[in-house]
C-alpha cells in the first residue's frame, strides 16, 4: 500500500502587515488542509471506512466521522514522506498479522491536529485496525467536514466525549478496551475526554500540543521563519491568546500536563527530540508511573501523525492483549 506524500499541517500563511488581530482571525477562520494529496474519497471507501455523522442536541452542532471494523487483510506497508520547515521526515511501515506478538481487540479514536482532518489520521486507522480494532476518526469543530468554529480541542473534547456514548448506545462500538489517540492539538482533546470517563484503556500522545500560545509562536517560527522575525513573539502569542478568547479559554485550558499527570489510566507518549514544536526535552520529565515517554529521533512534527516501524514494536507490549 502506497500513500501519496503527506503536505504539513501549518498554521500561518505571510501576511507582510500582520499584527496581533489578523493573527488571531486567521487562527479562527482558517480552514482545513485539503486530504486529496494523500488519499482519495474512492480509496478511503475501499478501505472500508464509512461515515457518520453525529448532531450533538446539547450545542446543535454536527461531527462528521469516518469508522471501520478490524482490517481484513493480513498485511499493510507504507512510506509517508513529510516536510516541515527545512525538514523532511519519512516513516515507513511493514507488518504482517501473522508476526504479531498477540491478538487485539477493542476501539481506537483517533484526533487529528490543527487544521488537519480525519483523513489525515487513516494510516494510524488501518494500523490499528490490522491489530484488530475498531476505529472512529471524527473531525474537530470547525474543521474537516464538521460544524461550529474552532475550540482548540478544549470544546471538542465534550462534544467528542456524548459522540462516544452515542457509538455506545447504538452499537457502532463497545464500551470496553477504548483506547484515545490524539495528534498535536488533538491530544489536549484526548487528554480532557480521558478525565471525564471511566471506560478507556489508555491514551496514546503523538506529538502533544504546547500551551496554546507557546505553540502557535514555536510553529510560526518552524514553518514561517521569516514571519516570525518581522512579527514579534509577543504579538504571535498575544494573536493566540485572542483567538482562544473569543472561543471563551484560557490559556490554562490548554495546558496538557496536568491532565496527563494526573491520569488514572496508561499514558503513552510519542514526541521527538528533532521535533521544535512538541520537543522530547519538554516532556520526557514525565516518564514516570503510568507516563511512559518515547523519543522518536530525527522525526519533525506533521511525521508525528505517522504509525511507523519503532511505534509498532512499542505499542506491542503497550497495548492490553485479548
Amino acid at each position: 500500500m502506497k500513500l501519496k506524500k503527506l503536505i504539513p499541517v501549518t498554521i500561518f500563511c505571510v501576511l507582510i502587515s500582520a499584527c496581533s488581530s489578523n493573527i488571531a482571525d486567521y487562527i479562527a477562520h482558517s480552514k482545513s488542509f485539503p486530504y486529496d494529496e494523500i488519499v482519495s474519497s474512492e480509496q478511503i471507501e475501499t478501505w472500508g471506512f464509512k461515515k457518520g455523522n453525529y448532531r450533538d442536541t446539547y450545542r446543535d452542532l454536527s461531527i462528521s466521522y469516518l469508522y471501520a471494523a478490524p482490517l481484513e487483510k493480513s498485511k499493510i506497508k507504507y512510506s509517508i514522506e513529510t516536510d516541515s520547515g527545512q525538514s523532511t521526515t519519512t516513516v515507513a511501515l511493514a507488518i504482517d498479522r501473522k508476526a504479531l506478538k498477540n491478538s487485539y481487540s477493542g476501539t481506537l479514536i483517533l484526533l487529528h491536529g490543527f487544521r488537519a482532518s480525519k483523513e489525515f489520521m487513516l494510516n494510524s486507522a488501518l494500523y490499528f485496525r490490522l491489530l484488530g480494532f475498531h476505529v472512529v476518526i471524527p473531525d474537530l469543530l470547525g474543521h474537516g467536514e464538521s460544524g461550529g468554529n474552532k475550540e482548540y480541542g478544549v470544546g471538542d473534547s465534550k462534544i467528542i466525549n456524548r459522540l462516544i456514548d452515542d457509538l455506545i448506545d447504538t452499537g457502532i462500538i463497545e464500551n470496553q478496551h477504548i483506547y484515545l489517540l490524539g495528534n498535536s492539538m488533538g491530544s489536549l482533546a484526548a487528554a480532557r475526554i480521558s478525565q471525564s470517563r471511566q471506560d478507556i484503556s489508555g491514551l496514546i500522545l503523538q506529538a502533544p500540543m504546547l500551551e496554546f500560545d507557546q505553540a502557535v509562536y514555536l510553529y510560526a517560527k518552524e514553518n514561517f521563519p521569516l514571519l516570525s522575525k518581522a512579527i514579534s513573539e509577543n504579538e504571535i502569542k498575544i494573536g493566540a491568546l485572542t483567538a482562544l478568547k473569543e472561543a471563551n479559554i484560557s490559556s490554562q485550558d490548554t495546558k496538557i500536563e496536568p491532565l496527563i499527570m494526573n491520569s488514572s489510566i496508561p499514558v503513552l507518549l510519542f514526541t521527538s527530540n528533532t521535533d521544535p514544536i512538541s520537543p522530547y526535552d519538554h516532556f520526557k520529565n514525565l516518564d514516570q508511573g503510568h507516563i511512559r515517554v518515547v523519543n522518536l529521533p530525527e522525526r519533525n512534527h506533521p511525521s508525528m501523525a505517522i504509525i511507523g516501524d519503532i511505534e509498532h514494536r512499542i505499542l506491542q507490549e503497550w497495548l492490553t492483549p485479548n
